[in-house]
């Protein structure tokens, strides 16, 4: 995707499969498992930025559009980094089903009763479980108001979602096997799923049926992934496959940059992009900016870039517009999937001009409900942290203004909630933050997310500390022992 507003340059978002370079062993391998007979799983790992999304959008390709290719149905999910967004991702690939089912291509096999009444039932015990116990005119009501409604347990329990979207699978992959082909089940960057998605995608593993591919990113960073090794060791023991990424040779760094960017680069300075920069992030940065300054792809010009930056995100933000760096900067606080209309009040846009400015940048885009992110996550990593105390509060507060003011037209119940906890928090606004994090972790709690439930106790709990009331911090600190002795307690063993 070419942009304009002057820049010219590549988006950072996921590559077009048209375009995809290099990674033929890893395609050969992927390509391999999707002919094997029987229930298939592989995760893609690797550092940020090495490739994965990318991989993945090649793979979804390959599997429902390549002409001569399966042609058969991809259901895909992304994970955003936000916690307490319990089982979205999966809600996705529900979506996707449907929207197949409904189709002419795939509706004679998906619309069958038995996939519409699996689908519908899997549907609603999601819903029951992460709906917020008072759904009607919770919305309307401002952060101090929302005091209580969050203390009853779910419907339904972690165990009932897993039995219904098991039940979905084995019926997707009978419906898959009479036919001859697989529907691929792809979920992007796993790594930052709640505890309970992990569990449910572990034990979705262990019962895997027959026509049903499986695939999944995971970023592969000390820290970062808490539950990469406990996959890592289950897809060995179930014997799957894992594909980890590393940094591109140089002929594929010469084909990325002739096929994307039109620049021819000599082996010295594709075997330096290889020591340094290997990763397609760090190259599209290298090669936007040599575009955007009007420099020779040359050796010398390469290094001087490389040396002047800190690191890949760190050039590539270097390389924009100035305008563009602005919008960065203003919606880095805020948390993905971003609501348009929360971003047409954080620019001060009309949502109409919004979406036609976004089109042309190069550092969003549009995700499939409609809503934005940023291109890649390392760049909204960069501008977070680049940021002053004093513009990070006065930024969250401005976020959560807009949520208030937006509540009305937006869809997303838990992530409008959620997010209104992380930016009253952020902005130091400790009364509003105090009690909207207390209340959503009680329901976290409830719901055997304790890993959210904890993170947002512990806001509560510095918030009660600003406040100086003894009452509240009492409160947030039982509430938080609580938690720690069922993160501390033994786990059900996966099946």
């Amino acid at each position: 995707m070419r942009c304009s507003d002057g820049w010219g340059g590549v988006s950072y978002a996921p590559c077009p499969p048209e375009e995809f370079c290099g990674r033929r062993e890893e395609r050969e391998h992927l390509g391999a498992l999707l002919s094997r007979a029987g229930g298939q799983a592989v995760m893609i790992s690797g550092p940020p930025g090495i490739g994965k999304s990318s991989l993945l959008n090649w793979l979804a390709y390959e599997v429902q559009e390549r002409p001569g290719g399966l042609q058969s149905p991809v259901l895909r999910g992304e994970v955003f980094d936000l916690p307490g967004m319990i089982f979205s991702v999966f809600r996705d690939l529900l979506k996707d089903l449907r929207r197949h089912a409904a189709t002419a291509r795939f509706g004679g096999d998906l619309g069958l009763e038995s996939m519409r009444e699996a689908i519908r039932y899997a549907g609603d015990v999601l819903e029951k479980y992460v709906a917020p116990v008072e759904p009607v005119g919770l919305l309307a009501k401002t952060g101090e108001e929302i005091i209580g409604v969050f203390a009853e347990s779910p419907e339904v329990g972690y165990d009932r979602v897993r039995e219904a979207f098991l039940e979905l699978l084995q019926e997707l992959g009978r419906v898959m096997s009479v036919t001859g082909r697989v529907a691929a089940v792809l979920l992007d960057d796993v790594h930052l799923a709640s505890s309970l998605d992990r569990r449910l995608l572990l034990d979705i593993m262990h019962d895997l049926p027959p026509g049903i591919f499986l695939a999944f990113t995971c970023r592969a960073e000390d820290g970062t992934c808490p539950g990469y090794p406990t996959m890592q060791e289950e897809i060995r023991n179930l014997g799957f496959s894992t594909i980890r990424l590393s940094e591109m040779r140089v002929s594929e760094i010469q084909e990325l940059a002739q096929r994307r960017f039109n620049l021819t680069i000599n082996e010295a300075a594709a075997g330096l992009l290889e020591e340094s920069a290997g990763n397609p992030f760090g190259l599209m940065a290298c090669f936007n900016t040599l575009n955007y300054r009007g420099l020779d792809p040359t050796l010398e010009k390469i290094a001087d870039l490389l040396t002047g930056s800190r690191d890949p995100a760190d050039l590539a933000y270097s390389g924009l517009p100035e305008s563009w760096k602005d919008w960065a900067r203003e919606l880095s606080v805020l948390n993905p999937p971003f609501p348009v209309p929360v971003v047409a009040c954080m620019l001060g846009l009309e949502g109409s001009s919004l979406a036609d400015r976004l089109r042309e940048i190069g550092i969003f885009r549009r995700l499939p409900g409609g809503e934005y992110a940023f291109a890649h996550p390392l760049l909204q990593e960069h501008c977070r942290r680049e940021l002053p105390d004093d513009a990070k509060s006065a930024l969250n507060a401005r976020a959560a203004d807009c949520f208030e003011r937006s509540m009305h037209r937006l869809s997303g119940r838990l992530h409008a909630l959620l997010s209104l906890a992380c930016h009253f928090f952020h902005a130091q606004e400790y009364e509003k933050a105090a009690d909207l994090n207390l209340e959503l972790g009680l329901r976290f709690y409830h719901r055997e997310d304790y890993d959210t439930a904890l993170v947002l106790t512990e806001r509560a709990i510095t918030a009660a500390g600003y406040l100086g009331d003894d009452a509240l911090l009492a409160a947030a600190e039982q509430q938080r022992d609580l938690i720690r002795q069922k993160i501390a307690s033994p786990v059900r063993a996966v099946p």
